[in-house]
């Protein structure tokens, strides 16, 4: 089945919302930030602490968010 691009467009436009919800829901996103934050974090400022690490990927993890865009 082909699509014309403006109804591929409308229809992510009206499933961008329940994919973001989906995403934030699932565990698997919460899993990857608390990988990918502490080797950003090291790649930026070095190497940290344990529990400082954990407390500022805890801190930057919660700033972070998917939201849709116009």
């Amino acid at each position: 089945m082909t699509l014309s691009a403006k109804t591929v467009l409308n229809l992510a436009a009206a499933l961008t919302p329940e994919v973001i919800d989906y995403i934030n829901n699932d565990e698997r996103w919460v899993e990857l930030m608390m990988e990918v934050i502490p080797d950003a974090l090291e790649s930026k400022i070095g190497k940290l602490d344990c529990d400082l690490m954990m407390e500022l990927s805890m801190c930057i993890m919660d700033r972070i968010y998917l939201k849709t865009s116009t």
